[in-house]
């Protein structure tokens, strides 16, 4: 049974929130590019993270440990403009959890990618 292999980990991250509504995002419905990451995928609830791509390479796996027993697997799915260093924005299922989850911070653990 072999243990996962961390290429970084980064402790007291802040972690934010996001939906793919046009307030987080600045894309309407109708949009062709609307609810798509930058790594072409579709924008997953509690899996699709927006991460700097100086640190962690798109595609990656990374876990979000908030130290309360919380741990979340996630995927670097997404980069955005504010999103920058240690900073994490979660993708979450709609604009007012997003708002009612705020700030948090966390341990981030990412995964070597094979």
């Amino acid at each position: 049974d072999e243990q996962p292999r961390f290429s970084r980990i980064i402790e007291n991250a802040t972690v934010t929130h996001y939906c793919i509504c046009e307030k987080c995002c600045g894309k309407t419905p109708d949009h062709p590019a609307y609810g798509i990451t930058a790594s072409g995928r579709e924008a997953e609830p509690y899996v699709s993270i927006a991460v700097d791509p100086l640190l962690i390479e798109l595609g990656s796996v990374v876990y979000l440990d908030f130290g309360n027993g919380e741990i979340l697997e996630c995927r670097a799915d997404d980069t955005g403009s504010a999103i920058a260093g240690s900073k994490i924005d979660l993708c979450v299922t709609s604009h007012e959890e997003a708002l009612q989850l705020g700030v948090r911070t966390a341990t981030v653990y990412v995964q070597e990618v094979a």
